[in-house]
């Protein structure tokens, strides 16, 4: 194919992504959906070579989201999150198990099963951060349960992810030892990172220098492309590697600002076109078993709304902020589509749990302050 056709075939697909999101911005659909949806009308519009062409920005999106999430950490501030961690269990418990047995139940497929709870564990980041925004309640007084339960999912994700990405053989099937092995890896590695936190905060004197200079997000990418896919050759977690890297940047340097200015867009495009691969690439279709898809919808709804819940109890919260807690934190989003991608059977049941529960979650987060206002606390005389 000639070089001119390639360029108007990835010119129309990024054409594409922004107009769809635009329109669809009117109506408050999130971003994700509307690159989903894009991938969706991209199979009736572009070639298959196109995801070919954009690869490179689908492949780095993960490894980029995962490296922007270790920015917002460091290690004293994952060892001093002490009051979440009891709520941020409840949510793992409630939200991770049950969804695992009931789909091992309904379909005797173990692998199938732990990536289908994993996808359905985690609720959105960026639609709840983006909702409470929107709508101006990061001042409610759930905000920071929300916000700290959202930092505890990601960092178990981080490691689920790591272990049943490289723990999936060519077969298709889980290796156990391979599990094992990447379950110390993972160990060693956050150790070693630990270690040598006080040297890497050293080195951002020499990279503070150079933040401001246009070639600084070649080192940045090129040393987080480097490392992360010697991870991968390691067997270890591309993922673990990128957020692990980020989480060594400190959060006063120089070096920091100039990531969040500089390489913050690029991220942006790379989820987009990674969450337009994964529709496009995947075989969506609507025949599913009716059975385990509304047993998966109904329970991932109910328990992630006891769960937040009981969190937000266990928090310290009111009942009436607790149940506005539980109504506004039911959307799946970027997490899920991820861990739906390490198995391409787990794609069509996950996208349509993501799509429905996407829908229904927002609409919930809009009325939780007036359903939670029936529930006002009894005044003591």
């Amino acid at each position: 194919m000639h070089s001119h056709e390639i360029l108007l075939w990835v010119g129309g697909l990024f054409s594409l992504l922004f107009v769809i999101s635009t329109v669809l911005r009117f109506v408050k659909v999130p971003y994700i959906l509307s690159f989903m949806l894009a991938g969706i009308l991209g199979k009736e519009l572009f070639p298959e070579q196109v995801l070919d062409w954009v690869a490179l920005l689908g492949h780095s999106a993960v490894i980029l989201l995962f490296f922007f999430i270790g920015l917002e950490y460091s290690f004293e501030r994952l060892l001093g999150m002490k009051r979440i961690i009891k709520p941020g269990m409840v949510d793992l418990l409630l939200n991770f198990f049950p969804i695992l047995f009931v789909s091992y139940a309904l379909t005797k497929d173990l692998l199938f099963s732990l990536v289908v709870a994993s996808a359905l564990y985690p609720s959105s980041t960026s639609m709840v951060a983006k909702l409470l925004s929107d709508y101006k309640r990061l001042v409610f007084a759930e905000a920071d349960l929300l916000i700290g339960i959202l930092i505890f999912e990601d960092l178990v994700c981080v490691i689920l992810l790591s272990m049943i990405s490289v723990g999936i053989g060519g077969n298709g099937e889980v290796n156990a030892f391979v599990v094992l092995k990447s379950l110390l890896f993972l160990l060693l590695i956050s150790l070693i990172f630990y270690l040598i936190r006080d040297l890497a905060y050293r080195a951002t004197n020499y990279t503070d220098k150079i933040s401001q200079e246009p070639i600084f997000p070649f080192m940045v990418v090129g040393l987080l492309l480097l490392l992360s896919g010697l991870g991968e050759w390691m067997g270890v977690s591309s993922a673990l590697i990128a957020f692990l890297l980020g989480v060594v940047v400190p959060e006063n340097s120089l070096t920091y600002r100039a990531i969040e200015e500089k390489l913050s867009d690029l991220k942006e495009l790379s989820l987009g076109v990674f969450f337009f691969s994964f529709t496009y690439s995947s075989t969506i279709t609507f025949e599913q078993n009716i059975l385990l898809l509304l047993s998966l919808f109904v329970l991932s709804i109910i328990t992630k709304a006891i769960s937040t819940y009981i969190g937000a109890r266990f928090y310290g919260l009111s009942k009436k902020a607790s149940i506005r807690a539980s109504l506004s934190f039911l959307p799946r989003g970027e997490f899920s589509l991820i861990f739906a991608s390490l198995l391409p059977t787990t794609q069509p049941l996950v996208f349509l749990l993501v799509l429905i529960s996407s829908v229904i979650g927002s609409i919930s987060f809009v009325y939780a302050p007036k359903v939670a206002f029936f529930f006002k606390e009894k005044r003591k005389v």
